[in-house]
């Protein structure tokens, strides 16, 4: 069977764009699919095609022109002729799939849904397959869309092998673990599969198997993940029961055996960590560390982690084995807040991880979030003291959206602040999102605004950027000093873009 597997389009139809990534969960699938005899590609439809698109990448752009660029993507969705859809139209008269799978988050409803129309109206008979967050959660809500045939509930590589050869072979869809599907009028939910206990018998993802492979820049790319799962219980957030309250983390040896591939394959030099924590572990994280330093495999790397997750033993070793930026998940810089979310870090223990990470000599940055339902002016202001305290490398600034399969997604539910069953094709996300109880929309608009506009400005300071730049700059010039001209003449010439956009 053919598949064709697709991240759909979302921040390029904004016209904002992203640094491009590889697509690991679908990367996952399509190695398993071919072990298995069937032919996969992964069609990742946010990279930009061509440079003459005009991209322009997040950081340089205004929270203004942000707000401004989600209505550019709602009115995509409506141009039949939107060159991204013709982009979709051509690469399945191309690759010619008897099968579609797309991994979507909720943001992503509208641009799935499309994307699922035009490989209906290619061939009626090609079958669809929505998998991911999105569709795990709101599986019923899915399959009521006429264009979505088949649902796989979470971790979705076996289930995947599963369904192509039911299909290939015409055996029953009841025997497909964690299969959802539409039988005489009827949605039947088949029993969860249980999840792969040894994560390190999952092929490495297929990266040779994506489309338009010049998009990618593997070099300075190398996506990984060493575990899945994440024990904490923060109530905005859906990963948890995505992966069944379960951490499960690869061997050492797995890791390292990775890195190598991603080296020899395609002089990847710099490695990022996917992971929700990536310290969860720390006797695992500390074998991590010391196989990076025994391989002399000689890489970078960033990652993310909580504040209460590190201390300066622990910094000492992930400096030595190549750590060179992490970023830290605060959220709120209230107590209160935090405490709603059930984020357990306190404002001194994030402080003193900024601080330590900083002495270290590590590049740090800090996630923030606003919007939360029971937020008061107080509390913003509390996050934005925060923000200014712990003089960052690099500071990030969201809006809350209520996430299916979070405890905040049904309490916003039950207290009316979303409807029972949203248009997910026409929903707030951010940064138009509100659902604030105690703050009026003007008033949370002109303080929201006012701190992306600082954080714009701080962001952007040449003082900042080195501080969040300057040891991976030190690693490059040492180790690979033509790649860093060719980083820092693709910075000059994307800033002249910037400006050039800017000032028309």
């Amino acid at each position: 069977m053919r598949v064709l597997l697709i991240r759909p389009p979302y921040t390029r139809l904004k016209g904002v764009g992203q640094s491009p990534y590889f697509p690991l969960g679908l990367g996952y699938i399509a190695a398993v699919l071919r072990d298995n005899g069937h032919e996969a590609a992964i069609y990742h439809a946010e990279n930009p095609k061509s440079k003459d698109e005009c991209v322009l990448p997040d950081a340089d752009i205004t929270f203004n022109f942000r707000s401004k660029s989600y209505h550019r993507y709602l009115e995509s969705l409506k141009d039949d002729n939107h060159f991204v859809w013709a982009e979709v139209r051509q690469t399945l008269r191309d690759y010619k799939p008897d099968l579609v799978g797309i991994s979507l988050l909720s943001v992503e409803v509208g641009s799935s849904l499309k994307v699922s129309r035009l490989v209906k109206e290619y061939n009626p008979d090609c079958h669809v397959l929505w998998g991911g967050l999105h569709p795990s959660f709101l599986t019923d809500e899915s399959l009521k869309l006429p264009e979505v045939d088949f649902v796989i509930r979470g971790e979705g590589e076996y289930s995947s092998v599963e369904l192509c050869k039911a299909i290939t072979e015409r055996t029953p869809l009841s025997q497909v673990e964690s299969l959802s599907f539409k039988e005489n009028g009827k949605i039947i939910h088949n029993p969860v599969r249980r999840a792969i206990e040894n994560v390190d018998n999952i092929p490495f993802p297929a990266r040779e198997l994506v489309l338009y492979p010049e998009t990618f820049d593997f070099k300075s790319l190398g996506s990984m993940i060493v575990s899945r799962g994440c024990p904490f219980r923060c109530t905005f957030c859906s990963s948890r029961n995505f992966w069944d309250k379960k951490v499960r983390m690869r061997s050492p040896e797995n890791v390292i055996k990775e890195i190598r591939l991603l080296k020899e394959t395609y002089g990847t030099n710099f490695i990022m960590f996917w992971d929700d924590s990536f310290t969860i572990n720390r006797k695992v994280i500390e074998k991590y560390c010391n196989s990076l330093i025994d391989s002399k495999v000689n890489v970078s790397w960033k990652t993310a982690t909580r504040a209460d997750l590190i201390d300066e033993p622990l910094l000492d070793l992930m400096v030595k084995s190549g750590c060179v930026k992490l970023e830290i998940g605060v959220e709120s810089g209230s107590e209160r807040i935090k405490k709603i979310i059930s984020k357990d870090v306190s404002n001194e223990q994030i402080k003193k991880a900024f601080s330590l990470i900083s002495k270290k000599g590590i590049g740090v940055g800090g996630f923030f979030m606003a919007g939360f339902p029971d937020e008061t002016l107080e509390d913003l202001e509390d996050t934005f003291n925060l923000m200014k305290e712990l003089k960052a490398g690099e500071l990030a600034f969201n809006i809350f959206d209520p996430m299916p399969g979070s405890t905040e997604y049904d309490k916003c539910i039950a207290e009316g602040l979303v409807a029972k069953d949203p248009d997910w094709t026409n929903f707030l996300f951010w940064p138009d999102a509100y659902y604030v109880k105690n703050i009026k929309r003007e008033e949370f608009d002109n303080y929201v605004n006012m701190i992306a506009k600082w954080l714009y400005d701080y962001n952007n300071k040449f003082t900042t950027k080195l501080k969040r730049s300057k040891h991976l700059i030190y690693y490059m010039l040492k180790n690979d000093p033509v790649f860093l001209v060719n980083k820092v003449f693709k910075y000059l010439t994307r800033r002249k873009r910037v400006h050039a956009a800017g000032s028309s």
